[in-house]
């Protein structure tokens, strides 16, 4: 799939099909970065280490945290221009 800077989705489907594909991304992202912060938390209250000491656990947590990102922007743009799209439309009638 090629696409130039102009449309950068195909149609309407697409658009959808790519919300749907990264809000489910980031949601996985975000539900791992919470399972690393509370095994964090719990390797602290434990005062031991599971796999990892607790300070990695928290640094894993914020890195995963900061790799949600990129799919929740690139749903906010998705869904912006899903909005335009509609706009658009309504010119036009």
């Amino acid at each position: 799939m090629s696409y130039s800077p102009d449309k950068p989705f195909k149609d309407r489907e697409h658009i959808l099909w790519e919300i749907d594909y990264c809000n489910k991304a980031a949601t996985y992202v975000i539900i791992l970065s919470l399972v690393c912060l509370l095994l964090g938390v719990i390797s602290n209250l434990l005062d031991m280490k599971l796999a990892l000491d607790s300070t990695s656990w928290f640094l894993v947590a914020v890195v995963a945290g900061i790799m949600s990102l990129p799919p929740e922007l690139h749903v906010l743009l998705a869904r912006h221009l899903l909005g335009m799209e509609v706009i658009k439309k309504e010119e036009k009638e």
